[in-house]
């Protein structure tokens, strides 16, 4: 293999780089390692609950550096796709800070909870908070005509702790009561990739992706043709692979042995 050839980097965040507040071992010199070599970055994640302005500060916090335009979430693809397609629709959105900050960045309308206007879409992003009383009113909204979307299927999410119910899990309930099925925008959907391909500049020829998930990373990376990493810090390990038979082109324990190959095939 010639690592040469690969020019462009895009990584997942949560299980690759850190795991909830902490670090992983070696992230800051991987990535101090990709700078020196004059690599391109997209860091991306299907996280919708923080800004691209708290990435860029939480991954400052961990000596990574990082500039808003190298940060692509699913709150940005989902805001990008509803203001081109439906720039004009009133939300009901169930999510945190990033959903909400990049709907509002794009000029979309968020219905507050007790205002009694008609909801064209309901939006869920992951949600810390959600309860009874947002399923609910997801569940009227629906039943009403409100389109269904969400900005990513992930059922988990991995913590320092371990695993905790992910976006996906909160949209399944809703799709369940509905009878609906989402719309979904995040990876391993192809509006991903798009928009990340359009918002950098990437060529998928000397394009790497390196991601925890086979599921949404490693099977967006096949259905694109770029070549797909595996690290064993986060969501799948190993067996996984076997038992799904989503094969990633390259399988590593974490970043640190990552770095290693490389310098092993001959990148200085």
């Amino acid at each position: 293999m010639t690592w040469e050839r690969y020019k462009n980097f895009i990584v997942d965040m949560d299980g690759v780089i850190y795991r909830g507040k902490y670090p992983l071992p070696g992230s800051d010199d991987f990535f101090r390692f990709l700078r020196e070599r004059k690599s391109k970055i997209a860091f991306f994640s299907n996280n919708s609950t923080i800004t691209k302005d708290q990435y860029v500060d939480k991954l400052k916090k961990m000596d990574i550096y990082a500039i808003k335009d190298e940060i692509i979430s699913s709150s940005s693809i989902t805001a990008y796709y509803v203001a081109k397609e439906n720039p004009q629709s009133k939300v009901f959105c169930i999510g945190e800070e990033g959903i909400r900050d990049e709907l509002k960045k794009n000029g979309i309308k968020i219905i507050d909870d007790s205002s009694r206007e008609k909801v064209d879409l309901v939006i869920v992003g992951m949600d810390r908070h959600f309860n009874f009383d947002k399923l609910t009113k997801a569940m009227r909204h629906v039943l009403n005509g409100a389109q269904l979307y969400g900005t990513n299927p992930d059922l988990t999410y991995p913590m320092e702790d371990g695993l905790i119910p992910g976006c996906g899990a909160i949209l399944a309930s809703i799709e369940a009561c509905t009878d609906t099925k989402a719309k979904v925008f995040g990876k391993p959907r192809p509006e991903s990739i798009q928009f990340l391909l359009e918002m950098t500049g990437f060529s998928i020829g000397d394009t790497i992706l390196i991601g925890d998930r086979l599921d949404t990373d490693i099977v967006l990376a096949k259905q694109q043709n770029i070549f797909s990493i595996l690290v064993l810090t986060g969501v799948h390990q190993g067996e996984d692979v076997k038992k799904t038979g989503i094969i990633p082109d390259m399988i590593v324990e974490n970043l640190i042995e990552l770095k290693k190959i490389m310098l092993m095939k001959g990148e200085a």
